[in-house]
């Protein structure tokens, strides 16, 4: 780049000027007695915010450069040294491209914070480097534009419009940057000279930049404005349209916030906390109906400050750009670029989340847009494109026909999610075109998977050249070289100890951290080099809790609960019935064929496997009569007449939970003429419950998949001559048990995959036992 070729001459004549911050002691310089600037300059040297030359000279009516008023820009931001290094870090690789080696060492650092804070963008430095502009003098009107971005008023500038200004000059000053002008003019900051000019276009010297500076330090703190940096921030909010303000207790303001992703929240601001309204400090006066605000949390939870947004404007459109941070959305005829961060509360397919949602590489087509009065983005709805999402691959879904039909992932987080396989999609293999094996079981997979599409999968890359280990932490050693750690390999149960290499990286929930920090039982996966040693160490929790819904239940000796959370994504869990976890239902000890699709749920897990599960039952919503049933490849069909009037068809997959007088029963039991409650959500069957007559059957064969012994039940799975699998619960409280050479049983020898025969009838869905002989 050109900045690269920037004369040595130039450089040095550069260097000359430290910009670094100075000790409090150098307060006074030669050249500076009797100047009209002297009390600003030597009150900001004081305070270690500026400093002169190595012969004790200021030079105040030198012209600056553009780099050297950017760092004096940067340093009205006021950041605290952790945060200025954090920014230094993120942007030193960006900055190393940019600019000369040379300048690096003294200005890379407030040039981040510049580029953090939004008072020079990358494109806008990127040009300058270009150009050759950053030794070059800043035009006034344009240091008056980074000044407003520091001082945190570019979004209530830009709202301005049409400004009338009383400098003789004024036409002179270009209509893109008046606002600017009219904004510091207004504040104090900017005044014309003796002849009521602003000189627009003319360069700025040290003293008049030294004095911009100080007025912009006294006006933030005057008006209480404190520069926030979402990135760096990890504390709590909550955020929404204000729909009702309240007195609350010892002079608190209750509010009721809505939005539109996030739902509906109450929340209580003290007399204590900081409200801000155009980023300046305000009062509670500010917080009115209509108005958008995100108020931050400290770490009890007690509100700390409020952020005053105003009212919501709707940009919507197609999608042009989107590089992870910023969203470009063409609107008619407006293009429109948009900061998104934590603070925004983003929804991509039917998840809904933060920013952590998308993907750089998403393609995403249309955008709804919520923005405030500060252009801050509320709230981004995105359809179209997809997702990437990787892991290990656990498990393979086939078709009837043996065609691979979905796929299941284990995440380096330890939680497993099926995926299904959209029609036609792309297979790689090391990067050639090729087919999905179960041989390749625990290879590294990075799927695209489709946001508008059901979540199907539309192209899946296998990466077996590479071995990856996911197990538990037995043990490290890093106190000497090399370093180990010691795993318990979950794919054949044993422990090892793996080599690290020197270059090794280790995260803990996504952020890197030492070796040693992590602990004795949490869930890792290992990378190995081609010489078998860990160059990459990704950890998280052994255990974690989350709530969701039931969406599918698999029944077998292992059987797998679906549950889907509340961002849309699914989870997937296995349960062995030989030793199933502690389960409630409805705040009561309950059992495994208790449990219905759309119960309301909470999971504890420990290494993807459920030891606890409490599940709130749903009452139905959709009561009818079932009027006819198809069956196909994609599940069956009830037409239902539904009571009150109407008709509708739904879709029951085999994950549908069906209960007949309270018991467990599967799909197949469904008839014409059966009354059914329904638990729905949209068009989606969660549960049914039905009661019908009695079947004339007298023998059943079947493998056990539960046993309740306090209510003397059993859970079976049958499987009829022609193939079908379903599900039954069999009273054995008047059976007579035996084993198939006669030897009596109790309900406490039977486990799960037993195989039985059992002799009874039906009694409505349950299977009324009287002989049961286990074979």
């Amino acid at each position: 780049m050109k900045g690269k070729r920037l004369t040595a001459t130039i450089m040095a004549l550069a260097l000359t000027a430290s910009l670094l911050t100075a000790p409090a002691a150098a307060a006074s310089f030669s050249d500076l007695k009797g100047h009209w600037a002297q009390s600003d300059v030597e009150y900001l040297a004081g305070q270690g915010i500026i400093q002169g030359y190595n012969d004790g000279t200021f030079k105040p009516d030198a012209v600056m450069s553009a780099v050297e008023a950017l760092l004096f820009c940067a340093r009205v931001t006021g950041l605290e040294e952790g945060d200025k290094e954090a920014v230094s870090a993120h942007w030193a690789d960006t900055l190393s491209e940019l600019l000369p080696e040379s300048m690096q060492s003294w200005a890379s650092e407030e040039l981040a914070i510049c580029l953090e804070t939004g008072i020079l963008s990358q494109e806008e430095l990127e040009t300058m480097v270009e150009e050759d502009l950053l030794l070059k003098s800043m035009e006034r009107q344009e240091v008056a534009r980074c000044l407003v971005r520091a001082i945190q008023m570019d979004p209530m500038t830009r709202k301005l419009g049409e400004v009338t200004l009383s400098y003789d000059d004024e036409d002179q000053i270009d209509s893109d940057l008046r606002a600017y002008v009219y904004v510091l003019d207004t504040y104090g900051i900017v005044k014309g000279n003796d002849k009521n000019q602003f000189l627009p276009t003319g360069g700025v010297t040290r003293a008049e930049m030294s004095t911009l500076l100080r007025r912009s330090l006294d006006f933030m703190e005057e008006r209480g404005v404190v520069v926030e940096l979402p990135a760096y921030t990890d504390y709590d909010w909550a955020g929404g349209v204000i729909t009702a303000v309240e007195a609350g207790k010892e002079g608190a303001v209750v509010l009721t916030l809505e939005d539109e992703l996030l739902g509906e929240e109450t929340v209580t601001i003290p007399t204590s906390a900081l409200i801000y309204d155009n980023n300046m400090e305000s009062s509670a006066s500010a917080l009115r109906t209509g108005v958008y605000v995100r108020v931050n949390f400290d770490e009890s939870g007690k509100a700390s400050t409020v952020r005053v947004g105003g009212a919501l404007t709707t940009i919507s459109g197609t999608v042009t750009d989107f590089d992870g941070v910023y969203l470009t959305v063409k609107d008619g005829e407006n293009t429109v670029t948009l900061k998104l961060d934590r603070f925004t509360a983003v929804e991509v397919g039917n998840r809904i989340g933060t920013v952590a949602l998308l993907d750089p590489e998403g393609g995403y087509t249309t955008a709804v847009c919520r923005v405030d009065a500060l252009g801050h983005p509320a709230a981004v709805q995105l359809t179209g494109g997809s997702r990437q999402e990787t892991g290990l691959l656990t498990g393979l879904t086939t078709d009837v026909y043996g065609m691979v039909t979905g796929v299941t992932v284990t995440g380096f987080d330890g939680v497993r999610t099926p995926y299904t396989l959209a029609s036609g999609a792309e297979v790689t293999v090391n990067g050639l075109s090729g087919a999905l094996k179960e041989s390749y079981t625990g290879a590294y997979v990075t799927l695209r998977v489709s946001n508008d599409q059901s979540g199907k999968v539309m192209a899946v890359g296998v990466d077996t050249d590479t071995d990856y280990i996911q197990g538990s932490v037995q043990g490290m050693s890093y106190s000497s070289q090399p370093n180990t750690v010691t795993v318990l390999n979950f794919a054949t149960d044993k422990s090892s100890a793996y080599e690290l290499s020197e270059e090794v990286k280790v995260t803990y929930e996504g952020r890197q951290v030492q070796l040693k920090e992590l602990g004795k039982g949490d869930f890792v996966t290992l990378r190995l080099t081609d010489l078998g040693k860990v160059d990459l160490i990704d950890a998280w929790p052994g255990s974690s809790t989350v709530t969701g819904t039931i969406t599918a239940i698999t029944y077998g000796v292992t059987t797998t609960i679906q549950v889907t959370l509340e961002d849309g994504s699914v989870r997937s869990f296995d349960i062995d019935l030989s030793d199933p976890p502690d389960i409630y239902r409805d705040d009561r000890v309950s059992s495994i064929d208790k449990l219905r699709t759309g119960d309301e749920v909470e999971v504890t897990v420990r290494y993807n496997q459920i030891t606890e599960l409490e599940a709130t039952a749903q009452s139905a919503n959709a009561t009818g009569t079932i009027t006819a049933i198809t069956m196909d490849t994609a599940g069956t069909t009830v037409s239902v007449s539904l009571t009150g009037g109407g008709s509708k068809n739904y879709l029951i997959t085999d994950g549908v939970t069906v209960t007949q007088d309270g018991k467990a029963a599967s799909v197949s039991v469904l008839k014409p003429g059966d009354q059914i409650a329904m638990v729905v959500e949209g068009d989606q069957v969660l549960s049914i419950e039905v009661q019908r007559a009695a079947s004339s059957s007298t023998q059943i064969t079947g493998a056990v998949l539960y046993v309740n012994t306090s209510e003397k039940t059993i859970f079976l799975q049958r499987t009829d001559e022609s193939g079908i699998t379903t599900l039954l619960t069999v009273d054995a409280s008047d059976a007579e048990l035996l084993t198939s050479t006669g030897k009596a049983l109790s309900l406490k020898d039977l486990t799960a995959g037993d195989a039985v025969q059992i002799y009874g009838a039906y009694d409505g869905a349950t299977f009324e036992a009287t002989i049961l002989i286990r074979t």
